[in-house]
């Protein structure tokens, strides 16, 4: 995660991290060699299209796109991705090699194509290779719902939802450009659901490039880029053949079966790569000048890229593993580091919930749910409490209100209806959280989770080994976050509405 050279992978795995960590439901990246096209003196940012999608059900997404190509079996999955590409410079600096020889230009280029590739899928791979979108300028918006064509895809312009972020970080290498697309092929073949806009940014070199060591450190990574294909195309090729199967039954990746793929990958013959350098030392010796330098440079350390080239795909394999542990603890630190995040609970805590809160706790039920039609009403709320009153709590932050919990002992897989008062008193190790709502003040603070884990530490402390509750109005997609499980077999009562679904963690 903090290499001692420059990784894009590792880089934008720690901005994944920053995500959880703020509780974020999405990412979105720009590089700073790159900026945005206008429209009537003004700019077009890509983040309204990436906004707008990322997160929903594809059928959800559709009315926001110009136009849905969606296949509608894909519908129930969240939109993965939404992106853009570029307009301006190649995204990879080797114009240079194109203008100066066109014959070795294909050559180096051909690279990165698979070995096993017949010759005419390797030229078009040249022809496509770094593009981008040409240099048509922005004039309207097209966006496109569809499972993604990645070739119109720039890592400089892409915006990722949580759920895929959090489960497969990037690939670590270190001096090698293009190792930060994976995740573009993870939601390719999958597949999920994505959109392709034209909001494309501009793409520019900076003057860095331009001079002696900036020349041999981008050469350096061109060439890592070129061996890293060695290990990722059988990965990308088993992405493919795996298809479906990368997603469980809720429509998460399962990141385990990418770990395997990776590590298995590493095993590859470096036949190829060592015939990749021998092409790469004859084409910039033919160039002469600088790129002859280069190759003198490069000479003596092929081994060591050889050996590089292996060592960063079982890295990554590694990292994988590592991941979702990561994650968890990014999100239960939160932002402000450990000592920080304990000072700030201290201003927040669980109370036994007493007679004189009824007024605020129904008057702020009302306000969470009578738009929805799923408020319960005085009666039934209080009925709740009188079932068990230790499991129902006032939320204080800073000694004020916050909020309340009303929880109760219930058989796991069965809840509560929201017309019906309660009147049996169940026994067992399973608590349900029926309600739980925070003012809207703390929501807009970020104080779920830290009221969370003291709800979790109370349920601990009771005896309960498991918590569930029943998501409304898509909360399900914070509970998820929070390490809760969807459970869309349970059937609910039809007073939750269509939206609803059981949830569960294990204590």
């Amino acid at each position: 995660m903090l290499p001692d050279a420059v990784s894009y992978g590792a880089c934008t795995n720690r901005a994944f991290l920053l995500a959880a960590a703020l509780g974020c439901e999405s990412i979105h990246r720009r590089d700073s060699d790159s900026g945005y096209q206008t429209l009537d003196g003004e700019p077009v940012f890509p983040i309204h299209h990436e906004l707008l999608s990322l997160g929903k059900p594809g059928a959800d997404a559709a009315d926001g796109v110009t136009e849905n190509a969606l296949d509608p079996a894909h519908g129930q999955k969240p939109v993965s991705m939404v992106g853009g590409s570029f307009v301006g410079e190649l995204s990879v600096d080797v114009g240079e090699i194109k203008e100066t020889d066109p014959g070795i230009y294909r050559d180096v280029v051909s690279l990165w194509a698979p070995p096993e590739w017949p010759e005419e899928e390797v030229q078009g791979l040249v022809e496509e290779s770094f593009i981008g979108a040409g240099t048509e300028p922005f004039s309207v918006d097209r966006s496109v719902l569809d499972v993604p064509d990645i070739w119109r895809l720039d890592m400089c312009n892409i915006g990722f939802d949580h759920e895929l972020y959090e489960r497969v970080p990037l690939p670590p290498a270190t001096d090698t450009i293009g190792s930060d697309y994976f995740l573009l092929h993870v939601v390719r073949h999958a597949p999920l659901p994505a959109v392709v806009h034209n909001r494309h940014i501009v793409n520019f070199y900076t003057a860095e490039r331009r001079t002696g060591s900036g020349f041999t450190a981008y050469q350096m990574r061109f060439v890592k880029f070129l061996l890293s294909m060695l290990y990722l195309h059988p990965v990308y090729f088993d992405l493919e053949e795996a298809g479906p199967a990368l997603l469980d039954a809720e429509h998460r990746v399962r990141a385990a079966t990418i770990a395997g793929f990776a590590r298995r990958s590493a095993g590859a013959d470096r036949a190829e790569n060592i015939r990749r350098l021998d092409v790469i030392d004859r084409c910039y010796r033919q160039l002469g000048g600088k790129y002859a330098e280069f190759a003198d440079h490069l000479l003596p350390l092929r081994q060591g890229l050889l050996d590089r080239a292996q060592l960063d795909i079982e890295h990554f394999a590694l990292l994988i593993d590592a991941w979702l542990p990561l994650v968890a603890a990014s999100r239960a630190v939160g932002l402000s580091g450990e000592g920080a995040g304990r000072a700030a609970e201290d201003t927040v805590r669980l109370r036994p919930l007493a007679e004189a809160d009824w007024d605020e706790v129904v008057a702020l039920e009302a306000r969470a749910y009578a738009e929805s039609g799923l408020s319960e009403g005085r009666e039934v709320l209080r009925s709740r409490g009188r079932v068990s009153p230790a499991t129902c709590f006032v939320l204080e932050h800073d000694g004020q209100f916050g909020g309340y919990l009303l929880a109760l002992p219930y058989p796991s897989g069965q809840c509560p209806d929201l017309t019906l008062v309660e009147a049996s008193d169940h026994t067992s190790t399973n608590l349900h959280a029926h309600d739980f709502v925070l003012t809207e003040a703390l929501r807009a603070r970020g104080l779920t989770p830290q009221f969370v884990r003291q709800i979790e530490q109370q349920a601990r402390s009771q005896g309960f080994d498991r918590i569930s509750m029943v998501a409304v109005q898509r909360s399900h997609v914070l509970w998820r976050r929070l390490g809760y499980a969807l459970h869309p077999e349970v059937s609910l009562p039809e007073s939750y509405g269509t939206e609803a679904v059981y949830m569960s963690k294990e204590l």
